[in-house]
């Protein structure tokens, strides 16, 4: 019991950020259960919150004989000695796609990654090439250099925006993730090796999420059947590199790889913002389409893009991204039918299928994706 006292007073941040009432009530029923210990195999990856990447920078498992205590006493000390993390992530994406997006036919897409204080997460900066996303403990940025256009969000954006890497880029909370499992137990299997003076630990996790509807499995890491390799030095503690696998009709497919990890200082800005590009801003909520079902929603939405009525647009979508982004391929499409709504993966999207007849004579169908917002109006979030 004396190794969770310990384990509570070093989740202290530095910065007086608080652990969330979930996790602190999972604690204290931990303390109160006299005589418990826990065996290292009750350490888990992956559990709630915690998503494939989220251990990238810190986490730590060494050979049985250690207490949990000690595992994460060397997993704080080595993230707390580092002012500056790059690393570079090749994930098989697209390169103008949500950072959460994988899709295992993909070509792998290089991510850049600059992570500056890490222990309370102030800036940092992730750069895929056609898509880059910034924050600096109070705003996000991310933007799109061929559209020029971009947005500008509040930080509790950030797992909207960055998909698993939120997690990767919040250290602290993998921590807590970590102490979370210790007292809660999860369903990943995962087992550690050691080979020299490097540790090895595989996890191996089920998708999260409903899947009635494939339509979004392995569509990310969190929403697929995956195993995760990483290789640990076992002097510093550091990660030296990982893997991510999906399995896929019994075949394992490689969708990520940390190709190189510096630690260490820099001085610049890496919240700097590009040149030229027009930032949306989100506090501008969208009224949506009220009264209707997603279908009768998608419906209007999509005959509105014969004579492009902005009076209908303008509810569902910011005007500056349906001009920029949409207006040239859709304007004066025509919409031959439309099919029933369902739902799939983890997010609160409805999804619609549809078939376009474009002004060109091509035939388009997707999926056009909807959510619901607090007042009961449906906006467009993607699938066009």
């Amino acid at each position: 019991m004396e190794d969770y006292k310990e384990i509570k007073e070093m989740l202290k941040p530095r910065r007086d950020i608080k652990a969330s009432e979930e996790l602190r009530h999972k604690v204290n029923s931990a303390l109160e259960r006299s005589g418990r210990k826990q065996a290292i195999r009750e350490w888990t990856f992956g559990g709630i919150g915690l998503s494939a990447v989220a251990a990238i920078l810190i986490f730590v498992l060494i050979p049985s004989g250690m207490s949990a205590k000690e595992i994460l006493a060397e997993a704080i000390k080595a993230i707390r000695g580092t002012e500056y993390i790059e690393m570079t992530v090749d994930i098989r994406t697209r390169p103008v796609e949500n950072f959460g997006y994988i899709g295992i036919n993909e070509d792998f897409v290089a991510h850049n990654i600059y992570i500056a204080d890490s222990d309370s997460l102030l800036k940092w900066r992730i750069d895929k090439g056609e898509r880059v996303a910034t924050g600096n403990g109070s705003d996000i940025y991310v933007w799109l250099p061929s559209l020029k256009l971009g947005m500008h969000l509040s930080e509790i954006d950030n797992e909207r925006v960055l998909g698993y890497m939120a997690t990767l880029l919040t250290p602290k909370k993998v921590l807590e993730t970590e102490l979370y499992n210790c007292t809660s137990g999860d369903g990943a299997e995962y087992k550690v090796n050691t080979k020299g003076s490097e540790i090895i630990l595989t996890v191996h996790a089920a998708p999260q999420g409903n899947f009635e509807n494939p339509y979004l499995l392995n569509t990310s890491i969190s929403e697929s059947e995956n195993i995760r390799r990483y290789v640990i030095d076992a002097d510093t503690k550091r990660l030296k590199s990982a893997t991510v696998s999906v399995i896929s009709r019994n075949r394992e497919i490689t969708v990520l790889n940390i190709s190189a990890i510096n630690y260490g200082r820099r001085k610049d800005d890496i919240c700097c913002l590009a040149d030229g590009i027009r930032y949306v801003e989100t506090e501008n909520q969208l009224v949506g389409l009220t009264g209707l079902s997603a279908e009768e929603a998608a419906l209007i939405v999509l005959n509105a893009f014969v004579n492009w009525d902005n009076s209908i647009l303008d509810k569902v979508m910011p005007r500056e991204v349906s001009d920029i982004a949409y207006k040239d391929k859709f304007s004066g499409s025509r919409l031959i039918s439309i099919g029933r709504s369902f739902t799939s993966g983890t997010g609160r999207s409805i999804f619609v299928p549809y078939t376009l007849e474009l002004r060109n004579g091509s035939i388009h169908r997707h999926n056009i994706a909807l959510q619901e917002t607090y007042s009961g109006g449906w906006i467009v979030t993607g699938g066009l």
